[in-house]
């Protein structure tokens, strides 16, 4: 992650690209130090490296699924278990076919 002090030195104006300095933008643009172009002195857009954006994609999609899994854990609270047997039934599931199945190996 960039300080402020490099995102200061990263911030390139956006008629600098019409003036043939886009190489420069480009190339200065490292794996922690993104690039702010800047239009009317107000942060326009931003260039990455492909790494860091999978990387802050990735990030995301988890930040979705823990909001999701956070969202779950507390509408259950306060509330009932339900018994297994109950779930079985809604499922359609045999106990029986639970205790046969083979482990699975999470990753």
């Amino acid at each position: 992650m960039a300080t402020p002090a490099e995102l200061l030195d990263n911030m390139v104006p956006v008629s600098a690209f019409s003036r043939g300095k886009a190489a420069q933008a480009f190339s200065s643009a490292s794996s922690s130090t993104p690039v702010i172009v800047l239009k009317n002195n107000v942060p326009y857009r931003i260039i990455t490296t492909p790494d860091e954006y999978a990387y802050l994609s990735e990030v995301e999609a988890d930040m979705v699924l823990m909001a999701e899994a956070i969202a779950r854990l507390t509408g259950n609270q306060g509330g009932d278990p339900l018994p297994a047997e109950q779930v079985y039934a809604e499922l359609g599931v045999a106990p029986e076919d639970v205790a046969d199945a083979d482990d699975v190996e999470l990753a």
